[in-house]
Order: structure tokens, then sequence, then C-alpha cells
């Protein structure tokens, strides 16, 4: 197993101060919003790859997905999806992290659920073609949040297509009144995991606080350690498995600098879960 670190915690502008402090905490992968792609584009590609190189840190996954449930936008969402994975590619990186769609009001309906799973398996088949993998991250907030739509629409794509990134504090925090939920996922849907976020929650915190410009930012996601998720047990199934791939730590926010943050959850990769980064 592979550790990398997200950039998330730095914030989109803050892309190259990421990358330095990244890799001065020791870490050699490195995932980002798929924004990236917009910023490095055409002749601005071979300064992302310096970037990186000087840095000695590996693109190993962007996030991107979309509105997939919606059929209005489903042609854009795919298209821009198969762009991401073609910047992938030539950044030697071969997974594609499809967010879903934002939830409304109401929980996302089987018409909504049906329409993603035939999106999601349009752009597997696209990004497959250029080497790279589409999976899946049920994620709080958006149409694939809980156990039941979890399931609903894994059991409706095919795994050779689209795979799962499963993430350790999305799958608890999305079904807080099922204990051990990330577990039990991770269980379940192990032969589907072809990537991983390593994220931690503490649901006695509250959960949303207003950020820079009114936004809203997630609180109650924590450094590994300082939460109530079953990382172990999680990282214990993945091991049991022979997971091969990356598993990358992520923390939306944090009280803390964000190196101070990652320096805390790099400790507790090493000292609590055996992992070298």
């Amino acid at each position: 197993m592979r550790i990398a670190c997200h950039g998330i915690t730095w914030g989109q502008a803050n892309f190259r101060t990421a990358i330095d402090e990244v890799a001065a905490l020791g870490f050699r992968g490195f995932e980002t919003f798929a924004s990236v792609m917009d910023d490095y584009q055409g002749d601005k590609l071979s300064q992302f790859q310096r970037l990186l190189s000087e840095r000695g840190l590996a693109l190993v996954a962007l996030y991107g997905g979309g509105n997939m449930h919606l059929a209005s936008e489903s042609d854009a969402v795919i298209a821009r999806n198969l762009r991401i994975a073609e910047f992938l590619n030539l950044n030697g990186a071969d997974r594609l992290v499809l967010g879903p769609g934002r939830r409304g009001s109401q929980a996302p309906t089987p018409q909504e659920l049906d329409t993603l799973v035939a999106c999601a398996t349009e752009i597997g088949k696209q990004t497959a073609a250029v080497g790279v993998l589409a999976c899946l991250h049920p994620h709080i907030n958006t149409v694939v949040e809980t156990i039941d739509e979890i399931d609903y629409v894994l059991d409706r794509l095919d795994p050779n297509i689209v795979a799962v990134a499963a993430d350790t504090a999305h799958f608890a925090k999305g079904n807080p009144s099922v204990p051990g939920a990330e577990t039990m996922l991770f269980a379940k849907y192990v032969d589907r995991i072809k990537y991983v976020h390593l994220k931690d929650w503490d649901p006695n915190l509250p959960p949303e606080a207003t950020g820079e410009g009114g936004t809203a930012v997630i609180r109650d996601f924590v450094e590994l350690g300082e939460g109530q998720v079953d990382l172990r047990g999680c990282i214990d199934i993945l091991r049991a498995h022979g997971y091969p791939g990356w598993i990358t730590i992520e923390l939306d926010d944090t009280r803390r600098t964000p190196y101070e943050s990652v320096a805390m959850s790099k400790r507790y990769l090493v000292n609590e879960l055996g992992l070298s980064v």
C-alpha cells in the first residue's frame, strides 16, 4: 500500500504551497482537484510536470465527477471527465475520482440514480480508452451518500468499468445511525475498491462553519486518530485482501495549519497503523 496526500487542506488557491509542504513531509504521491488541469493545460503542461518532478511528487489521482444524475448535464460531465482522464494519462496517473452531484433537499430518485449509473458507465468506458480507471466516490451531501444509495448504484455498475473510491469518513458520516458503517462497506466492496481516501470524523464537533467568502467548510473531519472512524479496521480489511494501490490522506479543513495537520496524520499513520510514507 502506497500513501499519498491530498492538497485540499491547503485550499485550491494554494497549489504551490501544498506541493512544497506535502513533499517536505515526505509524501511521494499527490492528489488534487481537477481544476489544476484548467491551470496547467496546453503549453503549461510541462510547467506542471516540472513542479511535481522537482519535489519528487507523483500525481496519483484527480477529483472529478459532477452532476452525473442530471440528464441535462450528462454530455458536458462526460466530456469534462474525459479531458481530466487525458490530463491524468499525460502525467502518468491512472485514477479518476468521480464525485457524485450535489444532493438536493430530497433524497435522489431511482431515476436520478439510474441516470448517474448510465453517465458513470459512459465515463468509465471513455476513460479506460486512455488508460484511466474511473472510481465512484460516495460522499456526504451528494446523491450517493447512504448505504442504500451506495448499494443501489453499485448493484447496477459494472465493476470492470467503474470501480470504487472508498472514503473512511464519508462512509461513517453518511450513515451515522449504522455503527461500523465504514468497515461494513469496506468489507462488502473490498474487491471493487481501487482507490482510498483515509479520513477521520468526530461527530461531536459542529459539522459546518462559514469560511472565507461565505463558503461552507466542513469542520467535523479531523486529523487521523482524532475522531471515531475505525481506521485500523478499514486498513486491516485492505491488508487482508492484499490491496496494492494508493491510500490518500485527506482533511477538508483544519483548525491548525495544513502542515501541522498533515504532520499529525502522518505520525498516526506510522505509529498506530504501521504504514510507511
